[in-house]
C-alpha cells in the first residue's frame, strides 16, 4: 500500500517536471528481468521506476541512505544500498536473489552518472549479474533528464530483451548491453 502511494506521488512529480515519452514497455518480459540503463541524472531511476509493470528494484549508492527520510522513501521504491568503493558481495547476492524471485531488477551499466551524456565504459559487474542469474536483459535508454527547463522533453525507451545463454565473459556481456543502449540512443536522435 505504501509503495503504491509513493509510486503514485513520484510518478506525478515526474509528469509535472517533464513532458514524458515512454516506449517499448511491451518489451519487458514477466518474471525475473534486468533493466540495464544509461545514467545521466538523479531523475533517471524515477522515470524508469514509475513506468515498469511492477516494482523496480535498484542498487543505489550508500550515501543516499544517510538521510532517514530519503532512505525510507527510496527503500519503499525498491532501492537498496551498494558500496561502490569495493566489490559489494552482499548487494550482488541480493540482486541475484531478487531475480530468482521473479522481480524486476535494474542497474546503471556505467555505475555512475555520465557528465557528458555519452556512454561511459560499462561495469563488468553487470556482466557478472547477467551471467550468474541467466535473466533476460532489457537495454534501456533514458534521455532528457539533464534538461533544467521545466516541462522539457524526457523519456525512456525499453529495447528488445537480450539473452546471453551460457556466455560467461562478463566484459563481453556488459559491452554488448552498452552497444544496444547506444543503438537506442542513435535511433532516438535520428528519428
Amino acid at each position: 500500500m505504501i509503495y503504491h502511494f509513493i509510486r503514485f506521488v513520484v510518478g506525478l512529480a515526474v509528469r509535472v517536471r517533464f513532458r514524458l515519452s515512454i516506449k517499448g514497455k511491451e518489451n519487458i518480459p514477466t518474471g525475473g528481468v534486468i533493466i540495464a540503463m544509461n545514467h545521466q541524472d538523479n531523475w533517471d531511476s524515477l522515470l524508469v521506476g514509475t513506468n515498469t509493470p511492477g516494482k523496480l528494484y535498484i542498487m543505489a549508492k550508500e550515501s543516499l541512505f544517510k538521510n532517514k527520510l530519503l532512505a525510507w522513501v527510496i527503500s519503499e521504491m525498491g532501492a537498496f544500498p551498494i558500496n561502490r568503493e569495493k566489490a559489494d558481495i552482499k548487494s550482488l547476492k541480493h540482486s541475484l536473489k531478487l531475480l530468482r524471485e521473479g522481480k524486476i531488477f535494474s542497474l546503471f551499466i556505467e555505475g555512475s552518472r555520465s557528465k557528458t551524456g555519452e556512454m561511459q565504459e560499462p561495469k563488468k559487474g553487470v556482466g557478472f549479474i547477467v551471467a550468474k542469474s541467466g535473466a533476460p536483459v532489457v537495454p534501456t535508454y533514458i534521455y532528457g533528464t539533464t534538461n533544467k527547463k521545466w516541462f522539457g522533453e524526457a523519456g525512456v525507451i525499453f529495447g528488445k530483451p537480450l539473452s546471453f545463454g551460457e556466455e560467461t565473459d562478463y566484459e563481453k556481456i556488459s559491452n554488448r548491453i552498452a552497444e544496444e543502449i547506444t543503438k537506442l540512443r542513435v535511433e532516438h536522435i535520428n528519428k
